[in-house]
């Protein structure tokens, strides 16, 4: 039997936002015809479904900040000595660090760099340290960013002369259909609004609960918040000030979000910047219709025909793009829910269609893109 090629996949864990679950989904497809290998440095209590060996990287967390730059030292020594030891034919990395860590530790590897979001981008520190991350990045074998949204953000920002695909998140589809018709034990509103993000401030929670303060206390209607962060005890003060404690529930991080979505009325994703947005094409593939900022990436999933101008708000057969929290007026977010609940028609055109539209980004057409652009490196 022919023996597979080595890929090592580095992340820092495998739980937690969208770049750690298409980590996890890639990975399944990636073992079929490679010898995969996850490795991994922060410990996380949840890991998302995935294939493969997993190699941790046992070094405690630091909280100071000198601490954690000899940490990064210390992980970078120790995937130096993984390439050696595994001596991988590719090495993929997701996100800024481990992007960095990466190209540091190239040995004989092919070295891939995933741009997740504009943190895969720019440092947020220093034209300093974007320097150093630019010249790191003109290292890398390939760059490849989850929307043309980042690629533009990413050339724009560096113009560098390396090759730079984009190849889209992807969505294990008929996965989440399943997951969706699990029963849950948590005890949810009759009627009500969803909104899955973590809490923090490029998701715009506040601004939300603002903005529906009244529709709530008028309405026989709920707003249920999936997910938790830093900015959770602002936005809990936030609703025992508008005195919604019994109008706008939080369910903290949730393993599974997949049945409370698809027993939604609408899914609501209001953020500031989304590089790509699965919550937006996990929603459509459950047939729950959705209203999204025009905030990047959920452009290029309601909209195909995604550089064209557009009037907002805009309405098509997949969903509703509306304005940023910054440009609504007091009915901006308001106006749009009513008419998708008033016109059941309406409703469930967009059900229908946006359930096609997202298994154009199933998980299946992303390894293909992939698969294509890994023989075309290890070949030429």
């Amino acid at each position: 039997m022919k023996k597979k090629k080595k890929i090592l996949t580095l992340i820092p864990s495998l739980y937690g936002g969208g770049a750690q679950k298409y980590a996890a989904d890639l990975s399944s497809a990636l073992s079929l015809e490679f010898d995969h290998v996850f490795v991994v440095y922060n410990k996380s209590e949840y890991k998302y479904d995935f294939k493969g060996r997993i190699i941790e990287i046992d070094l405690p967390e630091k909280s100071n900040w000198i601490a954690k730059v000899v940490r990064q030292f210390k992980i970078l020594k120790r995937i130096k000595e993984i390439k050696k030891t595994e001596n991988p034919t590719i090495t993929i990395s997701h996100l800024l660090i481990p992007n960095v860590l990466n190209i540091l530790s190239k040995n004989n590897d092919k070295v891939f760099c995933f741009i997740h979001g504009k943190w895969s981008v720019k440092s947020g520190h220093s034209k300093l340290a974007d320097y150093f991350v630019k010249r790191m990045y003109r290292k890398a074998d390939i760059v490849i960013s989850v929307s043309h949204y980042i690629k533009n953000m990413f050339d724009t920002y560096y113009k560098l002369n390396v090759r730079h695909e984009v190849i889209y998140v992807g969505v294990a589809i008929n996965d989440i259909i399943q997951k969706s018709e699990v029963t849950i034990s948590t005890r949810l509103p009759n009627k009500y609004l969803v909104y899955v993000a973590g809490f923090r401030p490029v998701k715009n929670h506040i601004k939300l609960i603002e903005h529906l303060e009244v529709y709530l206390k008028e309405q026989d209607i709920t707003l249920v918040l999936v997910g938790d962060g830093p900015l959770r005890p602002s936005i809990e003060n936030c609703l025992r000030e508008k005195k919604l404690e019994n109008k706008v529930f939080l369910l903290g991080n949730v393993s599974n979000p997949y049945p409370v979505i698809k027993r939604a009325l609408l899914s609501i994703m209001v953020s500031s910047s989304e590089s790509f947005s699965l919550v937006v094409v996990e929603s459509m593939a459950l047939g729950i219709p959705v209203i999204s900022t025009d905030c990047g990436g959920p452009r290029e999933i309601i909209k195909p025909n995604r550089e064209n101008e557009l009037a907002l708000p805009y309405t098509n057969n997949f969903g509703v793009l509306i304005p940023k929290p910054d440009a609504w007026t007091s009915s901006s977010l308001v106006e749009q829910i009513d008419r998708l609940l008033d016109d059941s028609i309406l409703r469930a055109r967009i059900s229908e269609n946006g359930n096609d539209r997202a298994r154009e980004f199933d998980i299946s057409h992303s390894v293909k893109q992939y698969q294509t652009l890994i023989d075309t490196i290890l070949i030429g």
